[in-house]
């Protein structure tokens, strides 16, 4: 489950910086606006702590494409 942050954005942890950016590029060609995050590496538990966040109401979607695309989305952080 990701965390919502204000203004209605998600986020979703990916660990390392190169699968992050691999993530956002998925979602952006997929139509949904996202950025790379860094989260705590406390709140994530390991010393890789990047997330990408989107819009909460494009969950489905997020989370369908990146599954596609291969990608294991973890855990969220708050930024």
């Amino acid at each position: 489950m990701p965390i919502q942050t204000s203004g209605g954005m998600c986020l979703l942890s990916i660990g390392a910086v190169t699968p992050a950016m691999r993530a956002r590029e998925v979602l952006l060609r997929g139509g949904i606006p996202a950025t790379v995050v860094r989260n705590d590496p406390a709140a994530t538990g390991s010393g890789c702590a990047y997330a990408v966040s989107y819009p909460c109401g494009q969950e489905r979607l997020a989370r369908r494409l990146l599954r596609g695309a291969g990608i294991r989305a973890r855990g969220g952080g708050r930024v």
